[in-house]
């Protein structure tokens, strides 16, 4: 029942779900909060209200998976967010979804791979390219028993790919977010998360990129606060994967079971000992901040807002409050947004499980941070 991300091509021309006589916004079934939406022959997304939340103007989309969909306009092809913004330009004839947030691309009788996020070639060119379009033909196929990637060029030689080498071949590009891969077919299907619901996105993201999981029965428990305990679990997490290192996929043992995490935290320097009075109480949204921003991965991003309009807009966090910078910070790099449109932050409330996902996504992927202004 729920989103499984299908190998679907996209052609030119493709029209999925058509419905050319309705005269009014038709609704189609959501996923990761988002529906796809058509009225009068033009297709777009409609919000968990019903309303449209992306414009009504493609001649076909795909639902969303793992944050893009495939949108179809005046024959060309591309990838839009859950707030629209293109992750790749509208320009190919042919685009499909490979893994790792990779598509294979066709424009005229030329083939490629592409990547939602761009990165600097060696000539010191932006581009989305990972494999140009070069090539005669792309495919997923088997080699060695392991499922490969492969290129064949205009003169007949391939080249092969595993898909298991994929996020370090990323990284040797330099693409940014590849210690987190999104990996095609790896979604939850917990029974309190449906496609309708704002948080569904954040859910699938955290899962698959290895950072959260459910708590056991087929949950994840969306509504329930975080502990102190689960977000020091949670940074340990990111940090390993963030650093490459085997904490993240070593079986722990200790007095209680958040013990090894503690530990690594505070040996990382992202909690120091004594910080916390109670590891079993919910965490605040401060706290959480304030570790959140120590983790490696945290601390490496760039700035992405203006660091003084942040300032200015946060109203409710002041210069001189504790773990201000940590906050602010993580506004200024597209990972907090507030929980209203006037960038409230709130810093002594709870923190729930549906809202650390969103944060532990966006520091994971690139794709999804924010651009506040």
């Amino acid at each position: 029942m729920r989103r499984r991300l299908a190998a679907l091509v996209l052609c030119t021309g493709l029209m999925l779900s058509c419905l050319p006589d309705a005269d009014a916004l038709q609704i189609h079934g959501y996923s990761e909060g988002l529906a796809q939406a058509e009225e009068d022959g033009k297709w777009g997304f409609a919000g968990g209200d019903g309303g449209v939340a992306i414009p009504l103007q493609y001649d076909s989309v795909v639902s969303f998976a793992l944050g893009m969909a495939a949108v179809n306009q005046g024959g060309k092809l591309g990838v839009i967010r859950p707030d629209g913004q293109y992750l790749i330009q509208l320009e190919y004839d042919t685009l499909m979804p490979v893994d790792c947030g990779l598509y294979f691309a066709q424009k005229g009788g030329a083939w490629g791979v592409v990547s939602v996020l761009p990165y600097t070639d060696s000539t010191g060119k932006k581009t989305n390219e990972v494999y140009p379009l070069v090539y005669a033909g792309v495919e997923l196929g088997r080699s060695g028993g392991v499922d490969v990637l492969q290129l064949t060029a205009r003169d007949g030689k391939r080249t092969t790919m595993p898909i298991f080498q994929l996020p370090s071949y990323l990284a040797e590009l330099g693409v940014e977010g590849s210690q987190f891969p999104l990996t095609r077919g790896k979604l939850p299907s917990f029974q309190d998360v449906q496609g309708k619901d704002w948080f569904s996105l954040w859910v699938d993201l955290a899962y698959n990129t290895g950072i959260m999981s459910g708590p056991g029965g087929g949950t994840f428990e969306p509504d329930r606060a975080v502990t102190v305990a689960e977000a020091i679990q949670i940074a340990a997490n990111m940090d390993s994967r963030f650093l490459g290192d085997d904490f993240h996929t070593t079986v722990h043992t200790g007095k209680f079971w958040y013990s090894a995490a503690v530990n690594y935290c505070e040996a990382s320097g992202i909690v120091r000992a004594g910080q916390f009075d109670s590891y079993t109480r919910p965490i605040t949204r401060r706290e959480l901040a304030q570790v959140f921003a120590a983790t490696g991965l945290a601390k490496s991003l760039p700035q992405r807002n203006n660091s003084i309009l942040v300032r200015a807009a946060v109203k409710d966090i002041s210069a001189s409050d504790p773990a201000a910078g940590a906050i602010l910070g993580l506004y200024t790099k597209g990972i907090l947004t507030g929980v209203d449109g006037a960038f409230t932050f709130r810093p002594d409330a709870a923190v729930t499980r549906a809202e650390a996902a969103a944060l532990a996504a966006r520091l994971a992927r690139p794709e999804q941070r924010v651009d506040l202004f």
